[in-house]
Protein backbone atom coordinates (compact mmCIF):
# COMPACT_ATOMS: atom_id res chain seq x y z
CA UNK A 1 0.00 0.00 0.00
CA UNK A 2 1.37 3.54 -0.89
CA UNK A 3 1.90 6.64 0.76
CA UNK A 4 -0.90 7.91 -1.46
CA UNK A 5 -3.24 5.61 -1.26
CA UNK A 6 -2.96 5.75 2.71
CA UNK A 7 -3.24 9.37 2.50
CA UNK A 8 -6.52 9.05 0.24
CA UNK A 9 -7.96 6.81 2.95
CA UNK A 10 -6.85 9.19 5.90
CA UNK A 11 -8.19 12.28 3.74
CA UNK A 12 -11.89 10.23 3.12
CA UNK A 13 -12.20 9.25 6.95
CA UNK A 14 -11.32 12.92 7.59
CA UNK A 15 -14.23 14.42 5.50
CA UNK A 16 -16.84 11.63 7.38
CA UNK A 17 -15.42 12.78 10.64
CA UNK A 18 -15.85 16.74 9.49
CA UNK A 19 -19.05 16.46 8.34
CA UNK A 20 -20.91 14.53 10.77
CA UNK A 21 -19.12 17.08 13.31
CA UNK A 22 -20.30 20.18 11.38
CA UNK A 23 -23.97 19.01 10.44
CA UNK A 24 -24.36 17.70 13.67
CA UNK A 25 -24.91 13.99 12.02
CA UNK A 26 -24.95 10.12 13.74
CA UNK A 27 -22.19 9.60 15.98
CA UNK A 28 -20.74 7.26 13.85
CA UNK A 29 -19.48 9.47 11.94
CA UNK A 30 -17.16 10.76 14.60
CA UNK A 31 -16.57 7.40 14.99
CA UNK A 32 -15.46 6.69 11.81
CA UNK A 33 -13.12 9.76 10.73
CA UNK A 34 -11.14 8.37 14.26
CA UNK A 35 -9.17 6.33 11.79
CA UNK A 36 -7.79 9.42 10.17
CA UNK A 37 -5.21 11.30 12.77
CA UNK A 38 -3.16 7.83 13.63
CA UNK A 39 -2.73 7.69 9.64
CA UNK A 40 -1.45 11.23 8.85
CA UNK A 41 0.90 10.40 12.14
CA UNK A 42 2.18 7.83 10.44
CA UNK A 43 2.73 10.60 7.09
CA UNK A 44 4.34 13.02 8.85
CA UNK A 45 6.69 10.20 10.42
CA UNK A 46 7.67 9.12 7.17
CA UNK A 47 8.00 13.12 5.84
CA UNK A 48 10.22 13.65 8.44
CA UNK A 49 12.14 10.69 7.35
CA UNK A 50 11.97 11.11 3.53
CA UNK A 51 11.78 14.76 3.09
CA UNK A 52 14.98 16.72 1.69
CA UNK A 53 14.69 19.59 3.71
CA UNK A 54 12.72 19.20 7.14
CA UNK A 55 12.94 23.74 7.45
CA UNK A 56 11.05 23.82 4.40
CA UNK A 57 8.78 21.04 5.34
CA UNK A 58 8.10 22.77 8.59
CA UNK A 59 7.33 25.92 6.88
CA UNK A 60 4.69 24.66 4.96
CA UNK A 61 3.59 22.50 8.22
CA UNK A 62 3.56 26.42 10.01
CA UNK A 63 2.01 28.14 6.82
CA UNK A 64 -1.06 25.94 6.72
CA UNK A 65 -1.67 26.23 10.03
CA UNK A 66 -2.08 29.59 10.13
CA UNK A 67 -4.12 29.01 6.88
CA UNK A 68 -5.84 27.04 8.15
CA UNK A 69 -7.38 28.27 11.25
CA UNK A 70 -9.62 30.47 9.75
CA UNK A 71 -12.02 27.85 7.92
CA UNK A 72 -11.72 25.83 11.04
CA UNK A 73 -13.05 28.37 12.93
CA UNK A 74 -15.26 28.87 10.77
CA UNK A 75 -16.29 25.70 10.74
CA UNK A 76 -16.34 24.38 14.51
CA UNK A 77 -15.70 27.97 16.75
CA UNK A 78 -19.30 29.88 15.30
CA UNK A 79 -16.49 32.11 13.31
CA UNK A 80 -14.65 33.55 16.49
CA UNK A 81 -11.32 33.64 14.80
CA UNK A 82 -8.85 32.64 17.15
CA UNK A 83 -5.16 31.71 16.41
CA UNK A 84 -4.34 31.13 20.02
CA UNK A 85 -6.81 28.67 21.53
CA UNK A 86 -8.78 25.86 20.52
CA UNK A 87 -6.73 25.58 17.04
CA UNK A 88 -6.69 23.38 13.83
CA UNK A 89 -4.99 19.65 13.56
CA UNK A 90 -1.94 21.55 11.59
CA UNK A 91 -0.68 23.14 15.07
CA UNK A 92 0.09 19.73 16.04
CA UNK A 93 1.47 18.54 12.94
CA UNK A 94 4.04 21.40 12.96
CA UNK A 95 4.58 21.05 16.30
CA UNK A 96 5.17 17.14 16.13
CA UNK A 97 7.65 17.54 13.34
CA UNK A 98 9.55 20.27 14.99
CA UNK A 99 9.99 18.06 18.27
CA UNK A 100 11.40 15.13 15.29
CA UNK A 101 13.47 18.45 14.00
CA UNK A 102 15.17 19.10 17.25
CA UNK A 103 15.51 16.04 18.13
CA UNK A 104 17.35 14.99 14.46
CA UNK A 105 19.69 17.49 15.32
CA UNK A 106 20.58 17.03 18.78
CA UNK A 107 21.86 13.90 18.22
CA UNK A 108 25.04 15.64 16.69
CA UNK A 109 25.86 16.55 20.31
CA UNK A 110 28.19 14.20 21.89
CA UNK A 111 26.19 11.62 23.99
CA UNK A 112 26.09 13.10 27.73
CA UNK A 113 24.41 16.38 26.22
CA UNK A 114 22.20 14.32 23.97
CA UNK A 115 20.42 12.41 26.51
CA UNK A 116 20.46 15.63 28.98
CA UNK A 117 18.60 17.78 26.42
CA UNK A 118 16.72 15.62 23.85
CA UNK A 119 13.68 15.66 26.25
CA UNK A 120 13.65 19.40 26.17
CA UNK A 121 11.97 20.15 22.43
CA UNK A 122 9.60 17.76 22.64
CA UNK A 123 8.21 18.83 26.05
CA UNK A 124 8.12 22.35 25.03
CA UNK A 125 6.14 21.13 21.36
CA UNK A 126 4.08 19.41 23.72
CA UNK A 127 3.46 21.78 26.11
CA UNK A 128 2.39 24.43 23.15
CA UNK A 129 0.13 22.06 21.77
CA UNK A 130 -1.66 22.16 25.07
CA UNK A 131 -1.40 25.88 25.33
CA UNK A 132 -3.05 26.71 22.07
CA UNK A 133 -5.40 24.14 22.57
CA UNK A 134 -4.61 22.04 19.36
CA UNK A 135 -6.31 18.73 17.73
CA UNK A 136 -5.28 15.92 20.26
CA UNK A 137 -3.19 18.29 22.50
CA UNK A 138 0.15 17.44 23.81
CA UNK A 139 -1.12 13.58 22.89
CA UNK A 140 -1.10 14.34 19.19
CA UNK A 141 2.68 15.85 19.68
CA UNK A 142 4.06 12.60 21.31
CA UNK A 143 2.21 10.47 19.07
CA UNK A 144 3.96 11.92 16.19
CA UNK A 145 7.36 11.92 18.34
CA UNK A 146 7.56 8.46 19.07
CA UNK A 147 5.72 7.57 15.89
CA UNK A 148 8.65 9.41 14.20
CA UNK A 149 11.26 7.82 16.09
CA UNK A 150 10.54 4.13 15.49
CA UNK A 151 9.59 4.56 11.87
CA UNK A 152 12.66 2.04 11.27
CA UNK A 153 11.28 -1.05 13.31
CA UNK A 154 7.96 -0.94 11.66
CA UNK A 155 6.46 -3.81 14.37
CA UNK A 156 8.05 -1.03 17.27
CA UNK A 157 5.95 1.38 14.95
CA UNK A 158 3.19 -0.76 15.24
CA UNK A 159 3.41 -0.99 18.98
CA UNK A 160 3.57 2.36 19.16
CA UNK A 161 0.40 3.44 17.24
CA UNK A 162 -1.52 1.10 19.63
CA UNK A 163 -0.54 2.19 22.65
CA UNK A 164 -1.54 5.95 21.78
CA UNK A 165 -4.49 4.89 20.47
CA UNK A 166 -5.45 3.42 24.28
CA UNK A 167 -4.03 6.24 25.36
CA UNK A 168 -6.68 8.18 23.67
CA UNK A 169 -10.25 5.75 23.83
CA UNK A 170 -9.95 3.40 26.81
CA UNK A 171 -9.89 6.09 29.70
CA UNK A 172 -13.22 7.23 28.13
CA UNK A 173 -14.48 3.81 27.43
CA UNK A 174 -14.39 2.78 31.02
CA UNK A 175 -15.24 6.01 32.59
CA UNK A 176 -17.41 4.71 35.09
CA UNK A 177 -16.85 1.02 37.13
CA UNK A 178 -20.20 -0.22 36.32
CA UNK A 179 -20.23 -0.25 32.36
CA UNK A 180 -18.31 0.24 29.18
CA UNK A 181 -19.01 3.43 27.38
CA UNK A 182 -19.79 1.96 23.91
CA UNK A 183 -18.76 5.55 22.15
CA UNK A 184 -15.19 5.69 22.71
CA UNK A 185 -14.95 1.71 22.79
CA UNK A 186 -15.68 2.26 19.35
CA UNK A 187 -13.92 4.90 18.17
CA UNK A 188 -10.69 3.19 19.79
CA UNK A 189 -11.28 0.18 17.50
CA UNK A 190 -11.76 2.59 14.23
CA UNK A 191 -8.03 3.71 16.01
CA UNK A 192 -6.42 0.31 15.48
CA UNK A 193 -7.76 -0.32 12.16
CA UNK A 194 -4.83 1.85 11.45
CA UNK A 195 -2.22 -0.72 12.86
CA UNK A 196 -2.87 -2.95 9.24
CA UNK A 197 -3.29 -0.25 6.90
CA UNK A 198 0.14 0.82 8.37
CA UNK A 199 1.77 -2.67 8.29
CA UNK A 200 0.81 -2.99 4.92
CA UNK A 201 2.68 -0.20 3.76
CA UNK A 202 5.16 -0.89 0.93
CA UNK A 203 7.34 2.09 1.99
CA UNK A 204 6.47 3.86 -1.65
CA UNK A 205 5.35 7.29 -2.68
CA UNK A 206 2.93 6.56 -5.33
CA UNK A 207 1.34 9.40 -7.56
CA UNK A 208 2.55 12.34 -6.55
CA UNK A 209 0.16 14.18 -4.34
CA UNK A 210 2.77 16.49 -2.36
CA UNK A 211 0.15 19.15 -1.56
CA UNK A 212 -3.21 17.19 -1.57
CA UNK A 213 -3.92 17.19 2.45
CA UNK A 214 -2.33 20.78 2.34
CA UNK A 215 -5.07 21.74 0.30
CA UNK A 216 -8.01 19.27 1.01
CA UNK A 217 -7.65 20.83 4.87
CA UNK A 218 -8.65 24.28 4.52
CA UNK A 219 -10.48 23.60 1.70
CA UNK A 220 -13.27 20.92 2.93
CA UNK A 221 -13.88 23.36 6.47
CA UNK A 222 -14.37 26.42 4.48
CA UNK A 223 -16.79 24.61 1.50
CA UNK A 224 -18.56 22.72 5.00
CA UNK A 225 -18.68 26.37 7.14
CA UNK A 226 -20.04 27.91 4.16
CA UNK A 227 -22.92 25.22 3.77
CA UNK A 228 -23.62 25.12 7.01
CA UNK A 229 -24.00 28.57 7.53
CA UNK A 230 -26.74 28.67 4.42
CA UNK A 231 -28.33 26.00 6.35
CA UNK A 232 -28.67 28.30 9.88
CA UNK A 233 -30.24 31.06 8.07
CA UNK A 234 -33.00 29.19 6.96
Amino acid sequence: MTAFTIKIIAITSMFIDHAGAVFELDIWFRVIGRLAFPLFVYLIAEGCRHTKSMEKYLLRLGLFALISEIPFDMAFNRGNINFFANTNIFYTLFLGAASVYAFQYLKSLPNRLFLVFTPVPVLIAAMTAHTFSSDYHYIGVLFIFFTALASEYKYLQLLVIALFSFWLYLPGALQTSFAINPIPLYMLIFCLISIPIVAYANGKRGPSAKYLFYVAYPGHLLLFSLIAMGFWRL
